[in-house]
């Protein structure tokens, strides 16, 4: 009689959660392909690290720098990125893209696995938590395993630089520091080559 009782309360909940869930995911807006131009930022953004309070978009994303726009799995490359790239401060801007995902896994899950990327480094880490800064660079998918890198030139156009792809489970271990680097070879020498 107790094991029914118990299924039936297992049961219950494993629907609960999962309407919960459904019932709480935010539908993906649709992408308006247009040129991406500073002029048409977002107000205000979250930043990693600064909760509760809200920052001028154009103070953070400015001409001549760099965007890295990462889902929960792919954003763990940022950190290694912006070591590589070695820009001067404020030049590597990091945008966690966690629109998609459902309101419980925003607020705590994902937001404390960027605090703790981040760690106590001064870098502009973007908590995009409603999809204005997706929306606006016109990220294409919400794939947990690919990123982009974007590229603000000196007359405020945004150009998409480059789509990478990280090995599932990397957040958890799967890829090496080594191949870390590895991946971001090809990001790191395309921004090299950039012109202003």
């Amino acid at each position: 009689m107790k094991i029914w009782s118990t299924i039936k309360l297992v049961f219950i909940s494993l629907v609960a959660l999962v309407a919960l869930t459904f019932l709480t995911v935010d539908a993906p807006k649709k992408i308006e392909k247009v040129a991406i131009n500073l002029e048409n930022l977002p107000d205000t953004v979250e930043l990693i690290g600064f909760e509760e309070q809200k920052f001028n978009t154009n103070s953070i994303i400015k001409p001549e720098s760099i965007i890295f726009v990462g889902n929960h799995e792919s954003i763990m490359l940022a950190k290694t990125l912006d070591e590589m790239l070695d820009l001067d401060a404020g030049d590597f801007i990091i945008v966690s893209s966690v629109s998609d995902e459902p309101w419980f896994i925003k607020r705590w899950q994902a937001h404390t696995q960027n605090t703790k990327l981040k760690g106590d480094k001064q870098l502009a880490w973007i908590y995009d938590r409603d999809g204005s800064i997706r929306n606006f660079l016109q990220v294409p998918t919400s794939d947990a395993l690919k990123y982009f890198v974007y590229n603000v030139k000196k007359d405020g156009i945004i150009e998409n630089i480059y789509i990478g792809k990280i090995k599932v489970g990397a957040s958890n271990g799967t890829m090496s520091e080594k191949e870390i680097k590895e991946n971001l070879q090809e990001v790191v020498k395309r921004v090299k080559e950039l012109e202003y």
